[in-house]
């Protein structure tokens, strides 16, 4: 149900009103806007739909400017409402247009008094409004509708949506003795989403590893795969592994769902972000971002090239695999089953007339010597590593034999990163329908970031010295602010966490005695 080539685009006096605002609202810059009219030119697709696919722009930002500068267009809009069962939508022949803040905007051909009879008890807390019908699109909204509830062999679909809507970042899919099971995670936690019968597994199973252009008859060893789906008006990214366990193949399925990928740093939870802008401002040298699998590290690197000038300067990234496409950016995929690794990656960078090197991860002697070469030579390089704190980041360089003299000249930023769980704002953590009960509602960044302004303060860095705030300090500060739980605190860092909680508790309760 996304535009296509065939249709018209808005009219040049829309368009500019369209753009005008953005500009205005300094929301996207003139040299982006430029493109992507002239991106337009070619494709006749909606202006807001080339910046969504590009991601210089959420959905939900997307929605609010349209309410603002051109409401009539809202009903060119669609979205598939987690709340409301698909039956009651095809029996009233209603389309959910858009969620926006407190407001549902809807669509249907029945009528509006018998809509809002069916659909208000899904939405007890938000306000109904009704737009101008689509026909077309209405159609296509219900056959998708259709499909979802009754056709079986599109039940990877299914749960797939399902997952999307409900802001689910991995699907698992687990065999076991009689049975099986999917759990969806969400921010972070597992939990139990459907079961199974074996047969449905066999077919759900193969459906995706058709899909995801695996071997389907190889069950012995791990594979790896992919595929996109249309949703909401925008591709996501599904990455697919196999995992063979003794009651059959575990599959995995990662979401990458663009509009999780927040164009500004801002909103990431970074407590120290200038300090980790000092150091990606600079023309050459080292930024590392660190943290465990599942960090959000990705996500942080992708944040950062959003806020380069990706007209102005040649920057290129080597992942594995690329998980977010940025526009105007030499994105690669790490190959090994070639021979096509980080290393050799960076070499191929080097002769590409580059100004910004992404390491997706530095994990080997080569990467590294390669990396400190290119920051060495007037290039600014980026990467990740697996460690749990700044200086863990120097001492890892150091084992892939970085010498510790060239830190000294080359080292600009290091930040480190996990991820941690937000409470509910409706609910203050007790629980209600918008969290699902569990009482969380989010996942912010708890970080430790430190700029190293010339070679004295690498020099203290490699000495063991820490005059920056810990992640642990940043965690317990969140909790102290009222953004985080104890609990969720002592679940990322343990019970050593707990017990500095409750002696600073105990400090102020006998300071205010």
């Amino acid at each position: 149900m996304q535009e296509n080539a065939a249709q018209k685009p808005e009219t040049t006096a829309v368009a500019l009103s369209f753009a005008e605002y953005l500009l205005n609202e300094k929301i996207v810059d003139k040299q982006i806007i430029e493109a992507a009219l002239a991106e337009q030119k070619i494709t006749n697709e909606r202006l807001g739909l080339i910046l969504l696919r590009g991601g210089f722009m959420t959905k939900a930002t997307l929605l609010d400017i349209i309410l603002k500068t051109n409401p009539g267009e809202i009903h060119k809009e669609f979205y598939y409402s987690v709340r409301v069962p698909a039956e009651v939508l095809t029996e009233t022949k209603t389309m959910i247009v858009a969620e926006i803040d407190s407001t549902v905007y809807l669509s249907t051909l029945g009528s509006e008094r018998v809509v809002r009879t069916s659909v208000s008890p899904y939405y007890r807390d938000m306000t109904l409004e009704f737009v101008a019908c689509n026909h077309e699109k209405l159609d296509n909204y219900l056959e998708d509708l259709e499909k979802m509830v009754s056709n079986d062999s599109n039940l990877a679909e299914r749960l797939i949506r399902r997952a999307l809507r409900e802001n689910v970042s991995d699907i698992h899919i687990m065999p076991r003795y009689a049975s099986y099971s999917v759990f969806y995670r969400h921010l972070g936690v597992k939990h139990l989403a459907h079961e199974g019968s074996p047969d449905e597994y066999n077919i759900l199973t193969s459906r995706i590893k058709d899909l995801a252009k695996m071997d389907l008859a190889e069950r012995r060893v791990p594979q790896d795969g992919g595929y996109q789906i249309d949703y909401d008006g925008k591709l996501v990214d599904l990455r697919v592994a196999t995992v063979p366990t003794v009651n059959g193949e575990t599959v995995i399925i990662r979401l990458l769902d663009p509009d999780r990928v927040r164009p500004s740093l801002e909103g990431l939870g970074i407590t120290r972000v200038s300090e980790w802008r000092k150091g990606v401002s600079r023309p050459n040298g080292l930024c590392l971002i660190c943290g465990p699998t599942g960090s959000g590290k990705t996500t942080t690197l992708n944040a950062s090239i959003r806020e380069m000038d990706r007209f102005g300067q040649a920057i290129y990234s080597a992942e594995d695999p690329v998980e977010y496409r940025i526009p105007y950016v030499g994105q690669v995929n790490i190959n090994a089953s070639v021979g096509f690794d980080f290393a050799r990656a960076i070499r191929a960078f080097m002769r590409a007339d580059p100004d910004v090197i992404m390491l997706g991860e530095v994990r080997d002697v080569e990467t590294a010597r390669n990396a400190v070469k290119a920051a060495e030579t007037g290039h600014l390089v980026v990467a990740t590593l697996h460690t749990g704190s700044i200086y863990g980041a120097v001492q890892r360089l150091k084992d892939l034999d970085v010498p510790a003299y060239e830190l000294r000249d080359l080292l600009r930023t290091v930040l480190v990163q996990r991820l941690m769980r937000t409470v509910c704002k409706h609910c203050h953590g007790d629980g209600c329908d918008h969290c699902g009960g569990g009482g969380y509602a989010g996942r912010t960044l708890v970080t430790e970031c430190a700029y190293f302004s010339g070679e004295a303060d690498v020099t203290r860095l490699l000495n063991g010295d820490i005059w920056w705030p810990t992640m642990m300090d940043d965690a317990i500060l969140k909790f102290e602010e009222g953004i985080t739980t104890k609990a969720e605190v002592v679940r990322c860092f343990g019970m050593e966490a707990e017990e500095i909680i409750d002696k600073r508790a105990s400090e102020r309760a006998k300071e205010i005695a």
